[in-house]
């Protein structure tokens, strides 16, 4: 969908250059803005799905709990410095 934007854009813009009346040029200008936008969303919204990890590889709220236990107990009783030598 993002490449058909981008073509109508590129169409529209081209229609807006060769334009005989007011009209026409204020139209295409509009549509060429519009299906531009549409198209840089599309990619920013395709580059994000590409990077974005799956919902099965998060954590669930069980083990947020259980981590943020494990980072108050570490809090509460801190680690014995080495021995010096």
């Amino acid at each position: 969908m993002r490449w058909i934007l981008l073509v109508v854009s590129i169409a529209s813009f081209s229609l807006a250059y060769a334009a005989k009346t007011s009209g026409t040029l204020g139209l295409a200008l509009l549509v060429g803005l519009l299906a531009l936008v549409g198209a840089f969303l599309g990619f920013a919204q395709s580059r994000i799905a590409a990077t974005a990890r799956p919902d099965a590889a998060m954590l669930s709220d069980k083990d947020i709990a259980t981590l943020q236990n494990a980072v108050r107990n570490a809090k509460k009783n801190p680690p014995a410095p080495p021995p010096r030598a």
